[in-house]
């Protein structure tokens, strides 16, 4: 073999390897892709539960973290003024029950004492401020001895059982999606823990993407909300915490 034919040999040779493994880098790359991951904001149900009738505060019965069930008293207001009302009320229904039975007083004042006193025992069960819901306390806003109006709030619960996340995608996206589908969360910051999620709810109008995304170009884009729950019996998830997801079964 001459000089130029063994130059031409070698030349085949390197050509032929470089192609294989550019394949196989190709192959490699494929096979260890990772699937396009959207990010959502976890947040869950929050009430505020205020006061309805002026007074002030008797008694805080919670702190905060505590965990609480709907129907659990959280905290008692003196409410003074409408148990001194309530005590002349009972004083003066007992009179006109026996001055009804004497025929001495109508109907319409009968009536009248009874929607007094049913209004009154109405905002002396307020006083007693009770848990509308399942939950944590995350925010106590008063003390006790602190005087409170109505709409004042009180206290602040979270359900942390009933958390969730918005994902927003591309229109291009909606065809895989749909409710009631399975998907995975998994915690960036957390090893990658997954939960296990279900979409309850996609959006059926665009909007822009919400100013909480980084880039101004991700802002500009239209994109359809997709609301996912996710399970979380440790507690583990947290609003305010980032979760990301494919949003598809099989990625």
């Amino acid at each position: 073999m001459n000089l130029k034919n063994t130059k031409i040999f070698w030349i085949s040779v390197l050509i032929f390897v470089s192609a294989v493994i550019a394949v196989l880098v190709i192959v490699l790359i494929f096979f260890n892709r990772k699937p396009f991951l959207y990010a959502g904001t976890l947040e869950t149900t929050k009430v505020i539960v205020s006061a309805r009738v002026p007074s002030d505060i008797a008694d805080v019965l919670v702190a905060e973290g505590a965990e609480v069930e709907s129907g659990q008293s959280l905290m008692v207001l003196s409410c003074d003024a409408y148990k001194i009302l309530a005590k002349q009320i009972d004083n003066d229904y007992d009179r006109v029950i026996k001055l009804m039975e004497r025929g001495h007083i109508s109907n319409a004042e009968y009536d009248s004492l009874v929607r007094a006193k049913q209004d009154n025992d109405l905002k002396l069960s307020w006083c007693n401020v009770k848990s509308p819901i399942n939950g944590i306390i995350t925010t106590a806003f008063r003390e006790a001895g602190e005087v409170v109006a109505p709409g004042m709030p009180l206290l602040a619960i979270a359900n942390p059982y009933n958390i969730w996340a918005y994902f927003y995608v591309p229109y291009s996206m909606l065809y895989r999606l749909k409710v009631g589908q399975e998907v995975i969360g998994i915690l960036p910051e957390a090893d990658n823990i997954k939960f296990q999620g279900q979409i309850i709810k996609i959006n059926e109008i665009a909007e822009f993407t919400p100013k909480n995304v980084q880039t101004r170009d991700e802002r500009t884009r239209l994109v359809y909300g997709v609301k996912v729950k996710f399970d979380n019996p440790d507690l583990i998830l947290k609003a305010g915490m980032t979760i990301e997801s494919s949003l598809l079964p099989d990625e």
